[in-house]
Parts: C-alpha cells; structure tokens; sequence
C-alpha cells in the first residue's frame, strides 16, 4: 500500500502539484531492533538531534545515508551523546537482521535501527528511498527534510542542519539544569550502575546510558511524583563493553549527564 502511495505521489508531483513543506516532526514511541524504546518527542525535549535514514536496505541508499552518518560522527566529540543515527524500514516488513547487517557491510556500524511502521516517511513530504531528515529541538523542528541523490550535497546539508538543532531553543527552565544532584556509584562499575538523585517535579523521567560515540545503548523510565528525599534507581550495565559512558538524566524541565566506567 505504501509503495502504491509513493508512486501515486511522485505522479502528482511530476503533474505540478504542490505540497506545503512540513516543518514540525510527527511523534513517535516504539522499540528499536535491540528491543529498546524511544518516544521521539522526549528525546528532542532532552537536547537530542535525530537524524533518521529510510532505507529498503538499498544500494542506491547507501552514499546518502553514508554522508548523513559521516556529519552526524562529526559532532561525536562536541556533543557527545546528543547526535543520533537512526536506520528506519521504508514500509515496517524488512527484518531488523537486514538493517543491522546493512549498516555494518555499509561502514555505519553506530546506529540505531528500527523495524517498525511507527516511524513513517510519509510525514515528511515526498516518500522514496533514501529519505533524510534532521529534527532537534523542544519545537520539534524539522531542520533537513531531503529525498537524497548524486547531486545533493548531503553531508554539508545534514551538517549545516544539525548545527542550527543543536542551537534551537529548549524547553528547559535554565534555573533547574543540574538540579538532579545526580551520583553513581560504584564507579567503575562491574554489573550494576546505581543511581542517587534529587529535587525531582515531573511526571516522567528518562535514564539513558549513552556510550562515547553518541549511541543510546540502555534506556529506562520511571513515573514519578515529586519528592525532597533522595531517590535510588539501578540499572544493571553487565552486558556492557569495557569503556566510558554517559548516564543522562531528563525529564519535562531538567536535564542533565554524567560520565562513568565500565570495567569487568
């Protein structure tokens, strides 16, 4: 169905057709290929830029995909943690297998790869392999929204994209950031990170462990009320690989991070 659609959209195109530009991204909360979830929303409002890829997987999808993973890499040490690759199934049916090994054979082996129709290129204008799109920001600002080929510059374009969504606006009260009076121990870790924070107002919190080059590789939520005492959460890191990590807490007002170690 959804492939009939793109061909019905590219013939109304090619008759003159206009479509308005959409400029705000839709959400989404679904679990990605290793079983973790992510609601797309949050993690703009946390002071992440995504950066998703609709592929088949293809070869014809692989040089724009290839150049949008290169500028998202190249804010790895700037902004560790907040730049995030994702790999997206055009129609929802491949097997999560076929992305993952996709990336790898293509050299964008740190990505997030998701098999699902939840996130859908039809929300972004024109369907059709591949599809970029660069969102950031408490707005949910579309910054990059291209059907990629030979003669688009995709790189500066992701590039010059992610560079305005790491400046948009959040919607963080600048009073509260670092109010979570977060700790972790022990560090390094072996098995089990615990956590110890504070002052906390929100409906919602999100943990994430991040690793160094900006890949979410754990993720957890917990619904809260709010509470002067200190509250304890542990999140068991035992399937880790030995290095460094970022625990990043946010929620509706606050965000913050805090590096650690995994040694086994």
């Amino acid at each position: 169905m959804k492939k009939t659609l793109m061909i019905i959209t590219a013939i109304l195109t090619t008759l003159g057709f206009a479509f308005a530009q959409t400029t705000t991204a839709t959400d989404f909360t679904t679990d990605d290929c290793n079983g973790v979830s992510h609601n797309l929303f949050s993690e703009l409002d946390a002071g992440n830029v995504i950066v998703i890829s609709w592929v088949m997987p293809c070869a014809g999808c692989v040089p724009p995909s290839l150049e949008a993973y290169y500028a998202v890499q190249s804010f790895n040490t700037s902004h560790a943690g907040r730049v995030h690759f994702y790999i997206a199934s055009d129609d929802g049916e491949d097997a999560c297998s076929s992305f993952n090994n996709w990336g790898a054979d293509n050299d964008m082996p740190l990505n997030t790869t998701f098999n699902s129709e939840d996130l859908d290129m039809e929300d972004y204008d024109t369907p059709g392999m591949p599809k970029v799109v660069v969102l950031g920001g408490s707005q949910h600002t579309i910054f990059y929204n291209q059907n990629p080929n030979s003669l688009t510059p995709t790189f500066s374009g992701v590039q010059n994209a992610i560079v305005d969504a790491l400046a948009a606006p959040l919607a963080i009260d600048q009073s509260l950031i670092n109010k979570f009076e977060i700790s972790t121990y022990p560090n390094p870790v072996n098995n089990v990170l615990n956590i110890t924070y504070s002052k906390i107002q929100a409906i919602r919190i999100n943990f994430s462990i991040v690793d160094i080059l900006g890949k979410v590789v754990l993720s957890s939520e917990e619904n809260l009320s709010y509470s002067i005492n200190p509250s304890i959460k542990s999140i068991n890191v035992s399937a880790l690989n030995n290095g460094n990590y970022f625990l990043e807490i946010s929620s509706e007002s606050i965000l913050e991070s805090i590096p650690f170690l995994v040694s086994h």
